[in-house]
């Protein structure tokens, strides 16, 4: 009966330490697994930004060349007014500065 039991231990204690062995090579699983879905995440996350970053950098450029057009042909067409307000503009922008 003793034999048996110090088996029935030894048996236990076996599984013991292949259910440790088996957890420890679960949680490194889960941590490399854990890794590389953050690694994953964060370049998903880093091509929408640089996708979004690009489509903002194309509608302010059309929005800077349809303001370009829009003044050189105001600039065409009313030169002396242009002048005048340029030249206001400057007076006053010295005026401020000046103080």
């Amino acid at each position: 009966m003793a034999a048996k039991q110090t088996s029935d231990l030894d048996s236990i204690g076996d599984d013991v330490a292949v259910l440790k062995r088996d957890l420890s090579r679960l949680m490194e699983h889960m941590k490399n697994g854990t890794y590389d879905a953050a690694t994953e995440s964060a370049r998903d996350a880093i091509e929408r930004l640089s996708s979004e970053a690009d489509q903002l950098y194309r509608n302010l450029a059309n929005t800077g060349n349809r303001s370009i057009k829009s003044i050189s042909r105001q600039v065409e067409e009313q030169p002396l007014a242009s002048l005048l307000v340029a030249f206001g503009i400057g007076l006053i922008s010295g005026r401020l500065l000046g103080r």
